[in-house]
């Protein structure tokens, strides 16, 4: 599920085979605007809008990252069938996430275990950042793009430089636990995100009910918060102060993260 700003409050969210448009504020009538299938049989693993929030983008089983306007105009796929070589992708993919500053290029990983940057005016993979020894269920760029963050199912975090491709640092669980923050499961059900004002914090919460936040100058965890549920989604506030994660309990939980204290 991935939601959007724009003139419309529009949500768009995955189940199966398909892929729906929401408007939210369509309040006395069907508020399903659009809905399609971009590989009929094939589970849809994730979705994403640009950074213009004018197109969708979603991939999954079928091995491949399809482009969609807000209106239903198809804009294709990437990679571009018939392609050869580096292109190619033999894998189911779990997890995808545009750029932060422009919509040209967008990241993706699954169970090849190798994180794939994709030019998508050339319609081409540009660079392969590996390191992972497990299937790959989260990816997300910094706000300045300059390091990628990715999340294996056995719990490892991986920071990536964009301009080297080479490690920054790589986190393990701190319990040392196999599956880690992470459940086992095909989707990502582990969520987490970068400060906005520290490019070296990354925050994540999970099914496993807790919270960490982790240095990635210092490679280690700065903290880590138990919580009564199991939680379903994490954001920064603009200031980089204060982080709110939502549970399956239906709560907000808010933490200082300069305190460590909800």
């Amino acid at each position: 599920m991935n939601s959007t700003d724009s003139i419309k409050t529009l949500l768009a969210a995955t189940g199966g085979d398909t892929v729906k448009l929401f408007d939210l504020s369509l309040e006395h009538r069907d508020p399903c605007i659009l809905s399609y299938t971009p590989s009929p049989g094939f589970q849809v693993n994730s979705v994403k809008w640009s950074h213009t929030n004018l197109v969708v983008a979603s991939a999954g089983d079928d091995k491949k990252i399809s482009l969609w306007r807000k209106n239903g105009q198809s804009l294709g796929t990437v990679p571009l069938a018939g392609t050869d070589g580096g292109d190619n992708i033999e894998e189911s993919i779990s997890t995808i996430n545009f750029s932060s500053k422009a919509s040209r290029y967008i990241c993706s990983g699954g169970s090849g275990q190798v994180v794939r940057i994709w030019d998508l005016q050339r319609k081409r993979c540009i660079k392969w950042l590996k390191g992972h020894t497990d299937t790959i269920s989260g990816v997300m760029y910094n706000c300045k793009d300059e390091h990628l963050a990715s999340i294996s199912l056995n719990g490892n975090l991986i920071l990536h430089n964009l301009a080297s491709g080479a490690k920054a640092a790589e986190l393990k669980d701190p319990n040392g636990q196999p599956q880690g923050f992470l459940a086992k499961a095909a989707f990502c059900t582990n969520w987490y995100s970068f400060s906005p004002s520290n490019d070296k914090i990354v925050a994540s919460v999970g099914m496993d009910k807790k919270l960490y936040t982790f240095d990635s100058g210092s490679r280690r965890p700065s903290f880590c918060i138990p919580y009564e549920a199991p939680f379903s989604s994490l954001a920064f506030t603009d200031d980089g102060f204060t982080l709110a994660a939502g549970t399956s309990s239906g709560r907000v939980v808010f933490y200082d993260v300069r305190g460590n204290q909800p």
